[in-house]
């Protein structure tokens, strides 16, 4: 029989409403999302699935990334895999706390001894797709371009396979480090697909995910079509990442 302090959270919980559907405990910094389901912040960004085709966003080729939260991009709800993002309910928040604040700040307690002894984090990385282009001064001349994935933390990225028309001399290349470009000449344009693949003991949270011969989910395929309109142009897309690499260093699992 449990003891009064290793008893569940949810039997002195008053309304079912209060429950976060995932973890079944209180709420806990509650998210609401656009499908009408709340859930606890950390359930949403651990749970949610995200998709590269929804969070293709065209931006200025200046645009640089910033921070974000996981909780909040455009994913499959959880619930009921409908696309749909969250927002934080401070409101919400506010009303727990008032209503059940031993159990909240229990709750406080608790999330942050599970974050500090958890295995597995989840990150999130901002990734730009897309090129730039030298228009010719004589039409009958080549179009100067280049294509690029730009990565906000390149130190979880192993390599990125690009993958050019097969009627180029070397239509795959493969680049170990920044940065992922490819630079050539050419006559119109075509769709550039690039795999990027992380390194060992992280991997995409994401439904267009592929394994490799090494890992489960490790390489994220990527397309782009060459714009040679202007200067080009770039699309960012906002995605989740697992790291599991204290579980890898540790030796557990293999």
């Amino acid at each position: 029989m449990a003891s009064e302090d290793h008893k569940p959270l949810e039997v002195d919980i008053e309304d079912d409403d209060d429950l976060c559907p995932i973890c079944r405990q209180l709420l806990h910094r509650p998210v609401i999302t656009e499908c009408s389901h709340t859930l606890c912040e950390l359930c949403m960004t651990e749970w949610a699935d995200v998709s590269v085709t929804s969070q293709m966003t065209v931006v200025p080729l200046n645009e640089r990334p910033e921070d974000f939260v996981a909780a909040g991009i455009q994913a499959k709800c959880p619930m009921c895999r409908t696309m749909t993002s969250a927002k934080r309910s401070l409101e919400m928040e506010d009303r727990l706390k008032t209503k059940y604040p031993e159990m909240y700040e229990k709750r406080e307690e608790e999330s942050v001894a599970e974050e500090e002894a958890k295995e597995v984090r989840i990150e999130t990385l901002t990734v730009y797709i897309g090129n730039t282009v030298v228009p010719p001064e004589d039409e009958r001349a080549l179009f100067d371009w280049e294509f690029f994935v730009k990565i906000s933390d390149t130190s979880v990225v192993n390599e990125v396979e690009i993958l050019l028309h097969e009627t180029f001399k070397k239509p795959r290349l493969v680049k170990w480090k920044a940065p992922y470009s490819v630079r050539r000449l050419g006559w119109g344009t075509f769709i550039v697909r690039a795999n990027v693949i992380l390194k060992h003991g992280y991997s995409w949270i994401s439904s267009d995910a592929e394994d490799t011969k090494y890992a489960k989910r490790a390489s994220l395929p990527l397309e782009w079509e060459l714009c040679f309109d202007g200067g080009g142009s770039q699309a960012r897309c906002q995605l989740k990442i697992k790291n599991e690499r204290r579980l890898v260093r540790r030796g557990i699992g293999g």
